[in-house]
């Protein structure tokens, strides 16, 4: 469905992807982790030409080309069929709920207003925000904020929804419940890459799990076979790291903290 083979991407003299191959396929949901730093947001933003690549091939179903070499107008075309969630939320501050996720129809997929209306309330119920359509972001709470985010990236039917760390900026309670609505995208069978830091999501929500550290893949595998059986030292050393992160903290243990 989505696949980037051999993908380069450096920061002036910083090379931070270093020759990756990455694939999605149709009604999978992928986690992907790794230490800050690992590039796996800049990964994200390569995928959807928020940065440019050095080098590399791109493939989207029956489009395949140099990733240096799309045209703005295949560009456009191919961020209609990805969507994208930010870490910070990214809404319009001075639109409401509903206006924010109507942009995106009636500006740039010119849809009827009417039309739009009526998937933008559609979408904002499904992620529980319906009720609030007529707030604007700062009455918001950072978890309703980024559910609102979800709605506005699902509105677009695309193929596939890119999440960079959705919850890095969200305290624990609103951090369970923006997992709580991906999961419940994943149990519709949406496809999802999720750049997160939330063991607990990767391990029971995500089909395979992808680790990455200094800008290349170390290690791919289905999910349950990840945790428990990960097959690289390095992967095993991240693994030990978190729980051991976790245990630390007080009046918390590796379960609790992995829940999150």
């Amino acid at each position: 469905m989505l696949e980037v083979k051999n993908l380069h991407c450096s920061y002036g003299t910083n090379k931070v992807l270093k020759g990756i191959d990455f694939r999605v396929d149709q009604g999978e949901v992928i986690a992907v982790l790794g230490s800050s730093g690992s590039g796996k947001t800049t990964l994200l933003r390569c995928i959807s030409f928020l940065e440019s690549a050095d080098s590399g091939t791109i493939r989207f179903g029956d489009f395949e080309k140099d990733i240096t070499k799309v045209k703005r107008s295949e560009i456009r075309a191919l961020r209609m069929k990805i969507g994208y969630v930010f870490q910070n939320f990214n809404l319009f501050r001075n639109m409401t709920v509903r206006q924010n996720v109507l942009e995106g129809l009636v500006t740039a997929r010119k849809m009827d207003k009417k039309e739009a209306n009526a998937i933008a309330d559609e979408m904002l119920g499904k992620v529980g925000m319906l009720h609030r359509a007529d707030y604007y972001p700062e009455q918001l709470s950072g978890g309703q904020q980024q559910r609102v985010a979800i709605a506005r990236s699902i509105a677009f039917r695309p193929d596939v929804i890119l999440f960079d760390e959705p919850t890095s900026a969200l305290d624990p309670e609103l951090t369970r419940e923006v997992l709580n609505t991906i999961a419940k995208l994943a149990s519709e069978g949406v496809t999802m890459v999720v750049v997160t830091h939330e063991m607990s999501f990767a391990r029971n929500v995500a089909n395979r799990v992808i680790f990455m550290e200094n800008g290349v893949v170390v290690e791919d595998a289905p999910a349950k076979e990840f945790f428990e059986n990960p097959k690289e030292e390095a992967t095993r050393r991240f693994l030990r790291t978190v729980i051991e992160e976790a245990a630390v903290k007080p009046g918390q243990t590796p379960e609790t903290e992995s829940s999150k």
